[in-house]
C-alpha cells in the first residue's frame, strides 16, 4: 500500500477510526503528571542506577519545586504524591 493509498482511505479529518463517544467514558483516563514532576521521577530512577551522583537528589527536588501545579489549559492539578502533605 503507498503512502497515497493511505491518504485517500482515510483522508485528514476523517473521524472514520475514532472510537465513539460511549466508548471513550468508558476508558480509564491518566491524571496529569506536570513535565517538571515527570522528571523528576525520571530522577528518582537515576538516583538509584548512579549511587555515586551525588547532585541529582538536588536536581529531582528542583524539578518537584518548579511544577506549576495546575495545567496550563485545562487546570487539572498535577496528581505527583510530592504535593500532598506528609502523613502524621
Amino acid at each position: 500500500m503507498t503512502n497515497q493509498q493511505t491518504t485517500l482511505d482515510n483522508p485528514p479529518g476523517s473521524t472514520r477510526e475514532q472510537l465513539p463517544a460511549d466508548v471513550l467514558t468508558l476508558l480509564a483516563h491518566r491524571t496529569y503528571l506536570s513535565t517538571a514532576c515527570e522528571t523528576g521521577r525520571l530522577l528518582d530512577g537515576a538516583i538509584i542506577r548512579n549511587p555515586q551522583r551525588d547532585d541529582l537528589p538536588g536536581w529531582r527536588d528542583r524539578m518537584h519545586q518548579r511544577c506549576r501545579l495546575g495545567q496550563k489549559f485545562t487546570g487539572e492539578l498535577c496528581s505527583c504524591p510530592c504535593h500532598r502533605p506528609p502523613e502524621a
